[in-house]
Order: structure tokens, then sequence, then C-alpha cells
């Protein structure tokens, strides 16, 4: 009930001002708990101070429901106008023709994307032929934290890697990843900065078997084997941190916001990093996040883009950060990420460093179906002591006749 009122109170308060008859009405779900909504309230103002006849609804979709509430609308052609997801829904909703290619409705703002989003995030949901199914929204990014008392630096790379957290746990204090733990999003990093990639650049074959994957799932196995680190789905790694049972951890960029709320005990002891580089030099972590896109049932298409450019102006999309943090949260603007650099984080030069090298899921609409696949290798090497290159051999063959057999379809 609380969570019902406070919704209607929002939906209220971002109307408020109107007319009683209104000429139009923008719905727009966001993924996320009940205060998410509160990150759009700058841009909602900005565009009724240009629309002040349109009414502007905000509501809340938790993650649970929101691939069935979404694809309920699809098949009903009834719903929002504008909705947000993850990268994976625009790739998978695009292919269905739920949403709008922003390449052919709004080639301007394509073309701001273009040249202000993370490069990552748009190519993480620009398909191969080029269609743009939405625009870049907020992301994450993975950081190395440490406590700074108890080392002078973060690792540099691979190796120092293994050594430093080598170095920590003989003192007593291990390592953790806690965002992706044992699973494909943990091990994606090193996939990538080993040279590799799930699937072709045409999304039409698996290669998650390559020499380059198999080298760095071998790493990934190290720090399972090697160091102990803990293998449950979402180690208390910043807990951990605090009371020094790590010394050493990988989680997400929303932890720069809370790190010193929530732990005060950390306050003064701790750094964040970028990740350490890997066998090609780079450092690449992953990006995840979500989309704004616009759906093809719209009746105000117009009306929707035009709350789109309002999002990506510049000093509306610094007040929507503002607006996060203000609240306790953490949002950082994929479709401008030149408005991070003004907000007031701590760690912020490690954050740009890592934004500058990031990697989105891939954008294959098979993806969402095959996770899974690269998961049970993954884990069936570190769990379980498989060996890498047959594991990854296995998963490799499962997603091509599933590939295959998509390709055959009529």
């Amino acid at each position: 009930m609380k969570a019902l009122l406070t919704q209607a109170a929002l939906v209220l308060g971002l109307a408020a001002g109107a007319p009683l008859a209104h000429a139009a009405r923008l719905v727009i779900w966001m993924v996320g708990d009940d205060k998410t909504p509160q990150v759009m309230q700058p841009a909602v103002a900005a565009f009724r101070a240009a629309h002040p006849d349109v009414a502007v609804e905000v509501r809340d979709v938790p993650w649970a429901d929101a691939m069935t509430k979404y694809s309920a609308a699809l098949a009903s052609r009834r719903g929002p106008d504008l909705v947000t997801g993850s990268t994976s829904y625009a790739i998978a909703l695009g292919a269905k023709g739920a949403l709008v290619d922003l390449n052919q409705a709004a080639p301007d703002l394509a073309r701001q994307l273009e040249q202000h989003a993370n490069p990552g995030a748009l190519r993480a949901i620009r398909r191969p032929d080029g269609r743009l199914y939405g625009a870049p929204f907020d992301m994450h990014v993975q950081l190395q934290y440490y406590r700074s008392d108890l080392a002078t630096g973060a690792p540099a790379d691979w190796e120092g890697f293994i050594t430093a957290a080598r170095t920590l746990r003989a003192q007593g204090h291990g390592f953790a990843q806690q965002w992706g733990n044992t699973s494909w999003l943990g091990f994606y990093p090193y996939l990538r900065q080993a040279g590799g990639t799930v699937y072709d650049a045409r999304c039409q074959r698996a290669v998650i078997d390559s020499p380059q994957a198999v080298r760095a799932l071998t790493y990934y196995a190290r720090l399972y084997r090697e160091l102990q680190a803990p293998t449950d789905g979402w180690p208390d790694a910043d807990g951990g941190l605090e009371s020094g049972a790590y010394g050493l951890m990988q989680s997400g960029t929303w932890l720069l916001s809370r790190m010193d709320m929530v732990h005060k005990g950390l306050v003064g002891k701790w750094a964040a990093a970028p990740l350490p580089v890997g066998p090609t030099g780079k450092r690449t972590a992953v990006l995840g996040g979500t989309v704004l896109a616009i759906t093809r049932f719209s009746p105000n298409r117009a009306l929707a883009l035009d709350f789109m450019r309002t999002v990506y102006q510049p000093e509306v999309t610094r007040r929507m950060a503002e607006a996060a943090l203000a609240y306790g949260g953490m949002w950082l603007p994929s479709g401008r990420q030149d408005q991070i650099a003004s907000l007031p984080l701590p760690n912020r030069e490690a954050l740009l460093t890592q934004l500058a090298d990031a990697e989105g899921p891939p954008p294959c609409p098979a993806w969402m179906r095959q996770d899974y696949i690269v998961t049970r290798a993954v884990q069936r090497v570190v769990l379980a002591g498989g060996d890498p290159q047959a594991e990854l051999s296995r998963a490799a063959a499962v997603m091509n006749r599933a590939l295959a057999a998509l390709e055959a379809q009529p």
C-alpha cells in the first residue's frame, strides 16, 4: 500500500500544474524499485516546461516482472510510450518489432549518442545490421576495491593481481568477487581482456571455445582454486572489506556512492581502481545498465521522441544524476558520459578510466537464451574442476546447434 501511495503521489506530482484536460499523456515504465522514478523527475520537469499540456506518468516496474509485463504489452499493443530495460531487452524486444529504431525515427538523436554516449554501452545495443532500438540510459561497471591501509595500491595486471591477493591472504585478508560471481558475467571481463568474444561479428556463430577464451577461463579458475575466493552468488564482499576478511574485492560502481554511508568503519580506509590489465593490454570491464526505448505501438511517438531529446540535454542529464545521489543512489548517464566528470564522486578518475574500456553483453538476439550455457561451462570449471577447453567446446557446440536451428526456421 505504501508503494502504491508513493507511486500515486509521484504521478500526481509529475502532472501537477497541468490543466485538467490534457492534450496527451506520456506513460513511462522504468525498471527498478519505487525510488527509481525520482531519477526521471528533472527530465519530466524540463519536458513539461516546453509541453505544459502534456501529462507524464512514470511507473516503476520490478526487475522480476519486467520482461513479462513488456511482452504482454507487446502482445496487446497497449501499454507505455517509453520503457527502460536491460541492454538485452532492447535487442530482444527490438527483434520482435516492439521498439522504434532511432536511426530511422530520430537520426539527430542517434548522431548525438554517437558523440556523447559511452562507446561500450552503444555497441551493446546496436544490432549487427546497425539498427538502434533505444538509447543508453544508465550504466554500472566493475572496479577493484581495496583496503588502502593494507595495500599501497591496486594490482596492475593479471599476474600482479594473483601476487597481491596471495600476499593479502597470507596476512589474513582474502579476495572476493561480488557482481557476477562464478557466472558468465564474472568471467566476461577476463574473456575480453584476453581478446576473446562470445559470438562472431555477425552473431551467427559462437566462438566461446577460442584459445583466448580458454586462456581467460583458465585464469579465472585460479581466483577460486589458488585464492580460495568465495563461490556463493553474492558474497558480502563490501562487508568483508570493512571487517578485514577481504583486502581486495571486485564489484560494481554503485558502491562509490554508498561505501562510506553503509560501512562507517571503512571511512578513509578504502580506494577504488580500474581492473587489472589482461594479456591484450586492455582492462575491459563488463558494462551493465539500462536503455531508454520507445514502443512501436505508442500513439504519441513524436512526443516520446521529444521527451528522449530532453533526457539527453546535458543540464537535464546532470540534474538526473544529482537527483539519484540526493537519495543515496547512483545513476551514471551512459547516453551523456561527458556529464560524469562534474559529479561529486569519490575515486572519480578510476571510474572514468574504467568507463573508457568497458563492454556490455553481446548485442546478439540469441544471448538472452544462451547466457546460462556459458555460466554452466564456467561453473563446471570453477566449482567442479572441469577442463576449460572441454567445457567451452561443449558450450560452443550447444550454442551453435541452437543458432543453426534458428537460422533454418522459415
